[in-house]
Formats: structure tokens, C-alpha cells, sequence
């Protein structure tokens, strides 16, 4: 009985003994976890303590160097301040300077406005005078190179004629087909008169456009001599009692045609000049001629800048004698151009 109760004790002491072997393995493993955690603890601060030292460093250095360029700025504010004082002395000479100037120069201002006074009305006077007579001069006129070609036609178109006729006895008989001599001599007469009327519009202040437009017509007329191919059309919408009261600056439409013959397109078979005068709807005059060109698409604007001399001087004119009046000149599509002139007259 007494070895049973021992035995059972002895399983007790190995019972115990296990739980605190488990025990002690137990904590001896929560050391050696410990141990490790405290390890990678270590090893994170490390290296987070050396990162902290370099940008420790790092900023040390900024420091120093910011030290640096703050005593640079030190510096450079010295010398601002220094500069600023120069340059406000500086400034106050220019200011006495100025003073002086400028109270030299009102002296002399006055001098000057007066002499310019003395001068100034016989200078716009006779300014007004020069500029009047070149803008009627450039307006008035036929282009030489348009009356050559009128009397070398003239001349060709008589010499064909002459040629056709041969003698034999004393008898004269034509040769062959020959042009009459009745339209040259007519063209001859048209040149001669529309010479006359531009002599006589530069001491002629005004003339009726009855007046005009029958010189117009023989400038037209002689296109067409020069230019059979051209049609022409003159639509007058005025009444034959406008026609008589209205008076205007002597060749005023004749840039138009001019232009038209120069810059056009006269030698085609659909080639053509169309005028339409009438009067609009605000009781003014409207002037319209429309004529074929050529296809300049890419020199457009050159055309229109450079090669209507005759119409840029016509906007002087109307800005000397007719300043309410509008002058306007495009290409229109199909190659035609217009030109028009809307004049007041009051």
C-alpha cells in the first residue's frame, strides 16, 4: 500500500516536473523571440540612425552653406544700398538738368512757334494750290501709250488702204478688199477732241455729264477700234434733264475706262465693258463699270495695290472736291472686275 501511495507521488513530482520543463521551454522560447524581435528592432534603428545622420549631415551642410549665402547677400545689399544713393544723386542732377533744359528749349519753342506762324498760312495756301493742280493733273490725261496704239492702228489701217489701190493709164482700181478710210479718219477726229477735252479740263471747273459721257462714248469707241473683239455696253439711267443740270470735274470717269483698258482682258471673244450710270436711292450719283480680266489669282493683291494708278488718283480728287463720296474697286469672281464710284453732289 505504502509503494502505491509512492508510486502515485513519483507520477505527481513527474507531472510537475513536465509542466515546468513546458514552462521553462515555453519561456525560453519567448526569449529567444524576444531576443530576435529586439534584434530586428536594433538593426531598423540602425539603419534609420544612420539615414537621421546622413540627412543630419546633409542639412549641416545646407546650413553652411546658406550661411554663406546669406553673408553674400549681406553684401550685395551693401552695395545696393550704396548704388541706390549714387543713382538717387544722379537722379537729382538729371532733374536740375532737365529744369534747366527744358526751361531753354520752352524759350526757344516760342522763337520757333512764332516764326512758324509768320510762315504757316502762305505754306497751307499754296500746299492747297499745288496739291489740287497735280490730283486734276493726274486725272486729266490720256494714256500715252493708249493714244500711240490708236495712231499706229490709224496709221496701218490707212497705209492697207492706200496699198489696195494700183493705176494703170492713169486709171486707179482696187486690188482687192480694203478696210474703209472712214473709221480711221473718225478715230483720228475722236483722238483730236479727247485730247482737246483733257487740255481744256485743267482751266474748266465743272462740265455737265451730258458733256462727259459723249467724250466717254468716243473713248469707248476707240476700244473698240483698238479691240474688236471687245463688246461694250454704256447703260444711262439718268434723265435727259439730269443729264444737263448735273455738273462735274471734267474727265471724272475717265479712270475707270483707263484702268479698264490697261489692267483688262480686251482681246478675248467673251472679253467686255459694261457702264451703268443712274442715280440710288440716296439721290447720289452711282458710276459703275464692270470689265473681264485676267485670272491673277495669286497677284490679286498686287494688282489691286500697285496697278490702278488712275483710280488712286481719282480718291484724291474726290477727297479734294467731293469728301462725302466713295470710291470702291475688287475683283469679282469669273474674272471680272469692278470699279465704282458713288458721288455726292451736295
Amino acid at each position: 500500500m505504502n509503494y502505491y501511495y509512492k508510486y502515485l507521488e513519483a507520477l505527481e513530482e513527474i507531472d510537475i516536473l513536465e509542466s515546468f520543463i513546458f514552462i521553462l521551454f515555453c519561456v525560453l522560447v519567448l526569449v529567444v523571440i524576444r531576443n530576435w524581435y529586439n534584434l530586428y528592432k536594433k538593426r531598423n534603428f540602425r539603419k534609420k540612425n544612420r539615414q537621421l545622420k546622413a540627412q543630419l549631415e546633409a542639412s549641416q551642410l545646407g546650413i553652411a552653406n546658406f550661411d554663406k549665402e546669406l553673408q553674400k547677400i549681406a553684401s550685395l545689399e551693401n552695395a545696393l544700398a550704396n548704388k541706390h544713393s549714387e543713382i538717387f544723386q544722379l537722379q537729382q542732377e538729371i532733374e536740375d538738368y532737365k529744369q534747366k533744359f527744358f526751361a531753354t528749349l520752352s524759350e526757344k519753342d516760342k522763337e520757333i512757334a512764332k516764326q512758324k506762324e509768320t510762315n504757316n498760312h502762305q505754306q497751307k495756301a499754296y500746299e492747297r494750290y499745288v496739291n489740287y493742280k497735280n490730283v486734276e493733273a493726274n486725272n486729266t490725261r490720256l494714256g500715252a501709250h493708249f493714244i500711240k496704239n490708236v495712231i499706229s492702228q490709224i496709221y496701218e489701217d490707212l497705209e492697207e488702204t492706200e496699198e489696195s489701190y494700183k493705176s494703170f493709164l492713169g486709171i486707179s482700181y482696187k486690188t482687192n478688199t480694203a478696210k474703209s478710210k472712214l473709221p480711221s479718219l473718225k478715230a483720228l477726229k475722236s483722238i483730236f477732241k479727247l485730247l482737246d477735252y483733257n487740255v481744256s479740263a485743267l482751266n474748266t471747273e465743272k462740265t455737265s455729264i451730258d458733256d462727259e459721257l459723249m467724250h466717254i462714248k468716243m473713248f469707248l469707241d476707240l476700244i473698240k477700234y483698238l479691240k474688236p473683239n471687245t463688246k461694250i455696253e454704256l447703260k444711262n439711267r439718268l434723265t435727259e434733264a439730269q443729264l444737263n443740270r448735273i455738273e462735274i470735274k471734267p474727265t471724272l470717269f475717265f479712270p475707270f475706262v483707263e484702268n479698264a483698258l490697261k489692267h483688262g482682258s480686251l482681246n478675248e471673244e467673251a472679253s467686255f465693258i459694261s457702264i451703268v450710270l443712274k442715280e440710288n436711292t440716296d439721290k447720289q450719283l452711282s458710276y459703275c463699270l464692270v470689265n473681264s480680266a485676267e485670272q491673277r489669282i495669286e497677284q490679286e493683291d498686287k494688282i489691286t495695290q500697285t496697278s490702278n494708278f488712275g483710280l488712286n488718283a481719282l480718291q484724291q480728287l474726290l477727297n479734294a472736291y467731293y469728301p462725302n463720296s466713295s470710291l470702291e474697286h475688287k475683283t469679282l469672281p469669273n474674272n471680272q472686275y469692278l470699279s465704282e464710284l458713288t458721288l455726292s453732289l451736295n
